[in-house]
């Protein structure tokens, strides 16, 4: 048996998807897009049930590639149920999508989730009501706390049917769809013929591609002769009956016991007043650095610490034990591959990634989006870039990924390039932390993220100018404010960091172990004398710094890694000026991206714009590194 989980974006699909499937989820790209979505599984009564998370939607009309998605597994898989995930507090939109799903003829479920939301803002739903009018099963559930998961899987699998409902449109429609129904076979139709004449009507492509030219041409007489009488589009005026009986429905359903302001409601309406939502973002931007800085540092030292004074004296037994220098080299390059993780993982990626948590789970990220929209159309962007550039504080992969959510390719070529070169990514963050603020200073720090500010700004300015066409405009609801879950929390940075560290740590091992054998046998000078030059009188740094810098190619976090297995210490105060650290950690920032962020680049937007940017990238670098080798000097 098969259930699929649909509904708007924002509404919780992917907390109960997680609630009914735990682990074990297989995430994958629907065949030629670059969309994901997720399948797993859930126990019944000793029965497995599989459960797909299909992308969020507000049509089955397929307008974005999301939405095509969405609507090509459900018409494929023709799951058994569709639970059909609502926001209780925004019923109104939402019942609109739910309506399309019922005429399309599946056992629909509705789920009523965020319904704390709606005990906190005093409201209620009558749900018998809801259900008498709908004809379905609906089950009000909290997916961040599991509320509601257990009835609503049980219904979906035991209390599945097909709903008698039908929206009411205009008669002239209604005369309309009746003259489709009647001339449609039922053989060719895998919907019922009632929802194939109301998508034919509204100009699907995948439902036109099915009709006959009779129908065809039936149909566009009727969409012209529409047009011709009421001076809209057909499709204007369904949609405008679809929103009439939900706003109809919703009112009659949804109930108030108080109707006091909330003070709740007070502080979402600062967050989104310019006046008050600047300077609340930026107290919010400098919590996070400042937390960064001095609980990552803090950590930082007493994990090293206890980590010597456990760990060093076994190891260098060990070491003494053996007779291969070459052997000696690879136990060395372990113990230093595990000091570096413990310096850079938990004290400053750990740290980011549950802020980033809490960020997106209080609903505040959303209202950056919204904030700074206006300050965004200055590079050709709108404020809907803000969500895959905090993404890439953490990752520059799926930032890249996420940029798809743009209007068109120019907006997300733009963001790419921007998201690659002026957005550090967690391993660049903790290199800047790491380093400058931690043995240089904060204001160093801060210093750095006030340089990749300017670039941003200078280069999506250049890049608007140059690259000529209108942004799009932005469409986005705006959900409440809400205290976020400590498990969803956790459960969120455990995954990333997960992730993070299966990848990381075998490259990091592999790299030092091959680092401390080439140092011993004597490889590693021939390496470094060439570069020599460019890093001593360009940038002023060692020449060894070289290597950390074609490692970062691999892994960013790995350049800092491999300098301290380099320097043979973490604390790269003994090794580096604060001046060196500076330049080095600019330079970290703005150079090429990983090689997984180059491939994604590549796969995106083509071989020729992901080397112009790499390219552009490694120079700018250079320039911004030697500019401040040079001023730092004077």
């Amino acid at each position: 048996m098969e259930i699929a989980l649909a509904g708007n974006p924002n509404v919780g699909k992917s907390q109960i998807f997680g609630k009914l499937t735990g682990v074990g989820v297989i995430s994958s790209n629907y065949p030629g897009t670059t969309v994901e979505f997720s399948e797993g599984r859930a126990k019944f009564m000793g029965s497995t049930i599989t459960v797909i998370d299909l992308p969020g939607t507000y049509s089955l009309e397929g307008n974005t590639d999301d939405e095509r998605v969405a609507t090509d597994l459900l018409f494929k898989r023709r799951p058994d149920t569709v639970i059909a995930v609502l926001d209780s507090s925004r019923l109104e939109r939402n019942l609109v999508f739910l309506f399309e799903l019922i005429e399309s003829g599946y056992n629909v479920v509705a789920s009523l989730n965020m319904y704390d939301i709606m005990r906190k803002k005093k409201l209620i739903i009558d749900v018998e009501r809801l259900e008498r009018i709908l004809s379905i099963p609906v089950i009000p559930t909290v997916a961040t706390t599991g509320e509601g998961i257990d009835s609503l899987l049980f219904t979906s699998v035991q209390l599945r049917k097909k709903s008698k409902f039908k929206v009411r449109y205009d008669s002239h429609i209604e005369e309309m769809i009746r003259r489709i129904e009647s001339r449609l076979d039922e053989n060719r139709w895998d919907i019922p013929l009632r929802a194939a004449a109301i998508r034919l009507l509204s100009g699907d492509p995948k439902m036109s591609e099915k009709a006959t030219p009779e129908i065809a041409t039936l149909i566009e007489e009727m969409q012209k002769d529409f047009k011709k009488q009421h001076g809209e589009d057909i499709i204007v005026h369904i949609q405008r009956d679809r929103f009439g009986e939900a706003g109809r429905i919703s009112s009659e359903a949804v109930g108030k016991v108080a109707t006091a302001r909330r003070d709740r409601s007070l502080i979402s309406d600062l967050t989104l007043r310019p006046a008050t939502g600047i300077p609340i973002l930026v107290a919010v931007l400098a919590t996070v650095f400042l937390t960064l800085v001095f609980v990552g540092g803090a950590i930082e030292g007493l994990l090293v610490s206890t980590y010597s004074d456990i760990a060093r004296q076994p190891f260098n037994d060990f070491e003494n034990g053996l007779s291969s220098d070459v052997a000696k080299g690879i136990v060395e390059g372990i113990y230093l591959s595990i000091e570096a993780m413990l310096a850079i993982v938990v004290p400053y990626i750990l740290v980011f990634y549950l802020m980033l948590a809490v960020l997106e789970d209080t609903g505040y990220l959303v209202r950056v989006v919204s904030l700074l929209d206006g300050v965004m159309h200055r590079f050709g962007l709108h404020g809907r870039a803000v969500i895959p550039m905090v993404v890439g504080y953490g990752c520059n992969v799926p930032a890249i990924l996420a940029t798809r959510a743009m209007g068109s390719k120019r907006e997300r070529l733009i963001l790419a390039t921007l998201i690659t070169i002026a957005v550090p990514c967690s391993a660049q963050t903790a290199i800047i932390i790491g380093t400058v603020g931690n043995y240089a200073g904060v204001w160093w720090a801060l210093l750095i993220y006030v340089i990749l500010g300017g670039i941003f700004m200078t280069l999506g300015y250049a890049m608007h100018k140059t690259i000529k066409f209108e942004p799009t405009g932005l469409f986005l609801e705006i959900p409440d404010l809400r205290t976020p879950s400590l498990m969803q929390i956790l459960s969120k940075t455990y995954l990333r960091v997960k992730e993070f560290l299966t990848i990381a740590f075998p490259l990091l091992l592999a790299g030092s172990i091959i680092l401390e054998t080439m140092m011993v046998i004597g490889w590693l000078d021939k390496l470094i004398g060439p570069s020599e030059w460019v890093m001593m009188t360009m940038l002023g740094l060692p020449g060894v710094t070289v290597i950390a810098l074609v490692f970062g190619i691999l892994r960013k976090e790995m350049a800092l890694q491999m300098l301290m297995i380099l320097f043979g210490t973490s604390n790269l105060a003994l090794e580096l000026s604060s001046e060196q650290m500076f330049v080095f950690a600019l330079v970290m920032a703005i150079f090429l991206p990983c090689i997984a962020a180059f491939a994604v680049m590549v796969k995106e937007f083509g071989m020729k714009s992901t080397v112009l940017v790499a390219l552009g990238s490694v120079s700018l670098a250079l320039i911004m590194g030697t500019t401040a080798h040079i001023i730092l000097g004077i």
